[in-house]
């Protein structure tokens, strides 16, 4: 048997032995391949997983588990002729990656990416830019809503549907509907919002554009056909333009001016609700708020949340609206 100095020959034979991915292979057949190499590599298959654990912290390789065997696989294909350290710059680039864009990956590339994330975490311990996450967070308004688990195999097929522009079948429980039907849909994009994950897709052979909840979906099936384009679409421009996951009401922009109380209204002489968005302090200590924003119902819950805060004097629609609301709650606390 090769002595202990040895060892680090063996360990660059057994990274010779795993293919790149998507081809894999097995613990026992990498030891198998060792033992042709050279007989003198008399190890056993739990110790040649112990190594393979602990390369893995330094090389980009990483395994499934199939049954009770484990199954090897270079991440990149490229990772052999890339093999200077990680900076920590780079470590912390990768942290962040893999906290806050895991939701919006799909689960094919995360999988290539693990090793990479297992490896930065090693190069970040003990660091100052590892400590950095207990210093810094990104926070969101309201209540922090725990978002509903998705089913791994919904999350791999939408996503796979998605790059590779094919249709994908699904079981879908709507909210107006207790029980969940099988629909076809043809993936436009992926968007999350405050931690809930939609898939915009039309569906069928229809054009209309909607959002399905992927908590919502269920026995998915990756159909081997491609999906119905839709012309002219652009993600950025139906979130931002077109507004449409603030829930519009109509097609119009509306003309808002409301009166803030100070304390509600100074945040909103920093922040600008529009192009054309301009306060005016008033004698006694309101803030006059004007802008020209899209009709939605997001505009109306964020106002409400203000309570009685603010005073929607314009456009006069809304200042009923809010008026009927505030009625509403009256006969409710009354």
């Amino acid at each position: 048997m090769r002595r202990a100095t040895d060892t680090m020959l063996r360990n660059l034979a057994m990274l010779g032995c795993i293919p790149v991915y998507p081809r894999d292979k097995s613990t026992r057949r990498i030891l198998e391949e060792l033992r042709e190499m050279d007989s003198d590599y008399d190890v056993s298959v739990r110790s040649v997983q112990r190594s393979l654990e602990r390369l893995s912290g330094i090389f980009p390789i990483t395994c499934e588990t199939r049954g009770r065997a484990n199954y090897w696989y270079w991440a990149d294909q490229h990772a052999l002729t890339q093999l200077p350290s990680m900076s920590a710059p780079t470590a912390f680039a990768l942290r962040l990656a893999a906290d806050y864009l895991k939701p919006i990956m799909p689960p094919s590339a995360l999988r290539l990416l693990e090793p990479y994330f297992n490896h930065a975490d090693k190069v970040l311990q003990g660091t100052a830019l590892g400590r950095w996450p207990d210093k810094a967070a990104i926070i969101g308004r309201g209540p922090i809503l725990k978002p509903p688990s998705i089913p791994a195999d919904v999350q791999e097929a939408v996503y796979a549907a998605l790059m590779e522009n094919q249709k994908v079948e699904v079981a879908y429980r709507s909210k107006a509907r207790t029980r969940a039907e099988r629909i076809v849909l043809n993936p436009l994009g992926i968007v999350v919002r405050e931690g809930i994950v939609y898939l915009v897709a039309t569906s069928w052979h229809y054009d209309d554009i909607r959002q399905y909840a992927l908590h919502r979906m269920s026995k998915p099936e990756l159909l081997d056909e491609p999906a119905r384009e839709v012309s002219d679409f652009h993600l950025a421009s139906y979130i931002r333009d077109e507004s449409q996951f603030s829930y519009p009401l109509s097609d119009r922009k509306v003309p808002l001016s409301a009166m803030f109380d100070s304390d509600a209204g100074m945040h909103l002489t920093e922040s600008r609700l529009g192009a054309d968005h301009r306060t005016t302090e008033q004698d006694d200590g309101r803030v006059l708020v004007q802008a020209t924003v899209p009709d939605t119902a997001d505009l109306r819950w964020w106002l409400l949340g203000f309570g009685g805060a603010v005073e929607i004097l314009e456009p006069e629609s809304l200042r009923r609206e809010m008026r009927d609301e505030a009625r509403r709650l009256r006969a409710i606390y009354d």
